[in-house]
Parts: C-alpha cells; structure tokens; sequence
C-alpha cells in the first residue's frame, strides 16, 4: 500500500501541475470573428456588441439594440517526438460566443452582455501515447470556462467613454492519465474596466483589463490502487486565472481604412502553486509560470456597398518552462495569420474568417517529472500545425 500511496502522491501533483497548465495555456483572446480576422487588434475599435470582451466603453459608439452571434473552430495539429512519435487527436472543435448591446436613447449610457469562453478547449494524445510510459502524465484535458458578462459604459464627453462590468464564471476540468481521472467544477465572479479615447477622426486608443478571478474546483479523483482498479476520492484545488490588460491604438487614414495594433499581456505569475485537498496529504506543486505578451496588429478594407476585407497577424508568446511543460498543453512562441470578408446590410451583417498558426519546433530538456534521474518520458520535440474557421452573423433592431 506504500508503493499504492506514493505513486498516488505523484499522479495528483502531476495532475494539479496539468490542471493550471491547461487553464493557462488555452486562454481564447479570439472572441469575435471580425476581430480574428484583423489579428484581433480590436481593442481601439471595439465597435460591435463583442466590445463586452474586447473594450466596454466601445459600447457607447453604437444606436439601438444590437446581436452578435460568434463561432470560432479550432484544430490543434500538434505532433510530439518523445519515446515514439504521437499525435494530438486534431478534429475541430467549436468555441461559441454571443453579445448584445443596447444604447439607451438620448442618453450617454449603452449596455453590454455576453456569453464566452475566455479558457477553453482541449486536448487529446490517447491512451498510448509514448509518454504514457509514465502513469503519472496526463494524456487528455478538457477545459470549460464560460462567463456570463455584463457591462454599462458611459460617454463621458464626444472623445472620451469608460466602463466597467461584472461576470458570473462557471467552470469544469477534466484530466485524464494512466493512473488517475480528476473532474471538478465550480463557478466564481469577476469583473472589468475599459477606456475608448478618440481624440480625433483619425486616432483612437483603447485601454481594457479583465482582472484575475479564482476558481475552487470540488470534484472526484479516481486514483490506480491496483491494476484497473481505481478507488474515488473526493478532492479540491484552487486555481486562479490571471488577469490581462489589453492598450490598443487605432488609426484611420480616411473612411475606407483601419488600421490597428494591440498590445495583450496576460500575468501567468498567478499560476504559480497548487495543492489538491484529499484524503491522502500531498504536497503543494511548484510552477514558475512566466507572464507573456501577446502582439496584435490588422487592417481592414472597408468598401462603398458594405463589403469589408481584413487581414491580421499575431505573435503569442510561450509562458511554460521546460521544466514543468506537459504534452497536453504543449505550449510554445506562436504566430498567428488571418484573413477574412464580411458584409453589413441594413440591419444584417456577417463575417467568415480563416486562420492559421505556425510555432518553430519545440525541443524540451530537463522536465521535473522524470522515470529515471536524468530521464523523462516527456522531453523531445513538439511540432505545432495548428488552423481555425469563424463564423458570425449579426442583427441590429
């Protein structure tokens, strides 16, 4: 039972250490699908009812009451050189979003309210995977963070607007390895604040923070005591995700063109510890998560009978050392193209986007979770072929 105890230890910590790694890694900066297509540098724009995610006080730019709805699918093409060579099931997998919006008449007030998934996705290498040699590493994560947001903005003067806003999160992880099986859920509150400046047709800037909200995930562990033989414990673990502050300038030579960079740093740092309450004490996790930036920068081609064409690039940066990565958040540098047309009517618009992402081959030395002194079954190389397709529609009343 010993043996039983210890290897349980070190399952739940590699465990805790896959839960933050996918709570980190998989943050989905792209919400709208107009955005995505302009490298999401939006947050200077931010004049449809996505503004809820991007930049509140871009609420007050609008008249009425208007809907957005957003699909964004994504496929994560990853493929790892460790012990074998293994591949990440890469079918697509859909992350929806809606915002609605409403400017109250004769009045400097507008309102906001959507439905996100700011963490999200998953990942999935099977069962086998090479590095499934080690019972303790996760070989499939699935994440769902969705939050219920609302926001007021107000027009302080013709060049100036803020807002802030409140959230209701709700949240499930499930982590999957040889030896163990964790699900939790819990749900947790947050907030917002926002400023659009626009001190000139041409010019304008925008400045936007989501703070850090935490969130006590209560659930069962289903620990190995013996060959496919697993005992259930009930088991709890704190996890915070970090805020992120978002400054944006936009500038627009004429009617036609608007042109946009962002600049996106999200504080990793919080990730930095976890202990998982059960019935068998074990030891906190250690993380060293690095804050990264995230480089924002798109155009968009606006033409006379509503037809509009955007192009973007983004450049995110890795957060995940070497010594505590994990194949099921196989972080790393990423660059990011996109391109999309779109069409507003009357009062109907719509918007496809395609993306695609490029990262240099990783090669991981000296990862904490080893078989053997000096050896881990995780270090080698990862390889990321990574693409997306959005959609949205939208109507104004």
């Amino acid at each position: 039972m010993k043996i039983t105890t210890k290897l349980a230890v070190l399952t739940v910590t590699t465990l805790l250490t896959s839960l933050s790694a996918q709570a980190a890694a998989t943050r989905i900066a792209f919400v709208d699908q107009f955005a995505t297509a302009r490298g999401n540098a939006f947050t200077a724009t931010a004049d449809n009812p996505s503004a809820v995610f991007y930049n509140g006080a871009g609420l007050t730019q609008g008249e009425g009451t208007k809907v957005i709805g957003n699909v964004f699918a994504i496929s994560l093409g990853y493929e790892a050189d460790t012990l074998a060579h293994d591949d990440m099931d890469d079918d697509f997998q859909p992350v929806p979003s809606l915002f609605i919006s409403h400017n109250v008449a004769d009045s400097p007030l507008a309102l906001g309210f959507g439905i996100y998934a700011p963490f999200a996705l998953g990942s999935d290498w099977g069962s086998d995977a090479a590095f499934t040699i080690d019972p303790r590493v996760p070989y499939e994560a699935d994440l769902e963070y969705i939050k219920y947001h609302a926001v007021i903005a107000w027009q302080i003067s013709d060049t100036l607007s803020v807002a802030a806003g409140a959230s209701f999160d709700d949240t499930n992880v499930n982590i999957k390895a040889t030896a163990v099986e964790f699900d939790g859920d819990d749900n947790t509150t947050g907030f917002s604040a926002s400023l659009l400046w626009k001190p000139s047709v041409k010019h304008a800037f925008g400045l936007n923070y989501q703070a850090k909200t935490k969130a006590n995930y209560d659930g069962t562990a289903n620990i190995m005591v013996a060959p496919s033989t697993y005992l259930p414990f009930d088991a709890t673990t704190d996890l915070t995700f970090p805020e992120s502050i978002v400054f944006g300038y936009s500038y627009r030579p004429n009617e036609k063109w608007n042109i946009e960079f962002n600049l996106d740093w999200t504080n990793w740092d919080r990730v930095n510890k976890l202990t998982l309450e059960t019935a068998i004490p074990l030891p906190s996790y250690e993380l060293n998560w690095e804050s990264a930036f995230i480089w924002e920068l798109g155009a968009t081609r606006y033409f006379d009978n509503g037809w509009h064409v955007s192009a973007g690039y983004t450049f995110v940066e890795n957060a995940v050392p070497d010594a505590d990565f994990l194949p099921i958040v196989p972080d790393s540098d990423r660059h990011f193209l996109a391109i999309g047309v779109g069409r507003n009517y009357e009062n109907f618009s719509w918007q496809l986007t395609y993306q695609q992402a490029f990262a240099s081959k990783r090669s991981v030395t000296g990862n904490n979770l080893e078989i053997a002194p000096g050896t881990s079954a995780i270090d080698g190389d990862y390889d990321l072929d990574s693409r997306a397709i959005g959609f949205s529609v939208g109507y104004q009343f």
